[in-house]
């Protein structure tokens, strides 16, 4: 018995270093995943993530559901705001988690998604409540939508950090002007790096600005970019670089919660 309980021993410790090897080989090749892909392809895979999470959702919705509130974020912007009424413009309703919770509230809704699945399932949870926003599957990168038609736009998730590179960024931005009125707001949420300096981290992003040289590689790579299970996202990695960001594109900052990864956005007369 002591044999074998030796032997078990040694191969749990074989398994621990065996796990940690493939943890941190992971970690490499996702990091340098975003400075090899060109931002079209790192686009195509986040699409290709989210078809397979919505896939089926519709027998699996979890409970978590039912409830169809908003988060606390944004609850405090429409208290911050004293937004009432108005047409709000959900970018990524999903299964209109926000849609259905601002419709309740009495604002007129459009929610878009890209996944038509998703949206099946939020205009059926919409019309068991007796509501009636408006969705319509689009891609958030290309809106369909009039000039000034739109008061306010909600962003929720961390769909703005999903946008590969500052300066495509900032030109989905600008393109969204277009579509709001004179006053009109845009909520939007972001990825904070929360990762504490490490050697790895350190290695990747020098092997990143390496591979950013080559042929065919992304030129739009930045600091904080990352792949995590085939989705690209962007940490912004403190307050001053996101203020910039928003900054040049041509918003006026409203205001920023660094801390709870959001920012409320206006436009200049």
């Amino acid at each position: 018995m002591r044999l074998l309980g030796h032997c078990i021993l040694i191969l749990v410790r074989i398994s621990d270093l065996t796990a940690r090897l493939v943890f941190r080989i992971q970690q490499l090749l996702t990091g340098i995943l975003p400075a090899l892909l060109p931002p079209e392809r790192l686009i195509r895979l986040i699409r290709s993530h989210y078809d397979a999470s919505y896939q089926g959702i519709e027998a699996h919705l979890p409970e978590t559901f039912d409830k169809w509130t908003l988060e606390s974020w944004e609850e405090d912007v429409l208290v911050r705001h004293k937004l009432t009424s108005g047409t709000i413009l959900v970018l990524g309703a999903g299964v209109g988690r926000e849609s259905i919770a601002l419709a309740q509230r009495g604002f007129l809704v459009v929610g878009i998604d890209i996944n038509r699945e998703s949206l099946c399932v939020a205009s059926q949870q919409a019309m068991a409540k007796g509501l009636q926003p408006l969705f319509a599957q689009a891609d958030f990168l290309a809106i369909p939508i009039g000039p000034a038609r739109v008061d306010y736009l909600f962003m929720s998730g961390i769909m703005y950090s999903s946008i590969p590179g500052r300066k495509q960024r900032q030109i989905w931005l600008r393109s969204l002007r277009t579509c709001m009125s004179e006053h009109g707001l845009v909520m939007l949420n972001f990825m904070i790096d929360r990762e504490r300096e490490t050697r790895m981290r350190r290695l990747i992003h020098r092997l990143n600005r390496w591979l950013t040289r080559l042929p065919g590689a992304n030129q739009s790579y930045q600091l904080g970019d990352t792949c995590f299970q085939s989705h690209f996202l962007h940490a912004f990695v403190d307050e001053e670089e996101i203020r910039s960001e928003l900054r040049d594109a041509g918003a006026t900052v409203t205001h920023i919660i660094w801390h709870e990864g959001y920012a409320v956005l206006s436009w200049p007369s």
